[in-house]
């Protein structure tokens, strides 16, 4: 991908799992009534933006070198793309959703009481949960804009 390929890559995928992320977690803690939408709609703003600088900054500049270092031994070009794909993707996932989650509890006051079991389980829900909102719904959905914008 080129550089603004990447972007526009990085700016759906950001704005389309913060605000899918966000607004499960407050639906979930809140409940759908009028006090959710409107602290979701004051915080899904801030909430894409800092996830789209935290993926162009650090996540971006991770996953590249963490994909140098797990591709080294392989020689096929094939391998190499498949191997990297999957590194990227894992380190995406797992970096954002962690960052993301944590700063959700920090900022709801809830992070500092809990305990280190509670932070763990609460990470592997919002990861588990991440896992399957990005596979079934966010990535078909820029795919499908990608494509269609590449033949445009």
């Amino acid at each position: 991908m080129t550089l603004k390929q990447r972007l526009i890559f990085s700016f759906l995928m950001c704005t389309g799992m913060a605000s899918s992320m966000s607004w499960l977690g407050m639906a979930k803690n809140m409940g759908i009534n009028a006090n959710m939408w409107r602290v979701f709609g004051l915080s899904v703003g801030p909430t894409i933006l800092f996830a789209f600088v935290l993926n162009v900054l650090v996540v971006s500049n991770l996953s590249t070198l963490l994909v140098k270092i797990g591709t080294r031994p392989l020689v096929n070009a094939s391998a190499i793309q498949l191997r990297a794909g999957t590194i990227r993707s894992w380190t995406m996932l797992l970096v954002m959703c962690f960052t993301m989650s944590t700063r959700a509890l920090l900022m709801n006051g809830t992070l500092a009481h809990m305990t280190v079991t509670q932070f763990v389980l609460s990470f592997f829900s919002t990861l588990t949960m991440a896992y399957f909102v990005r596979d079934l719904l966010i990535m078909p959905a820029i795919q499908r804009l990608m494509t269609r914008k590449q033949r445009v």
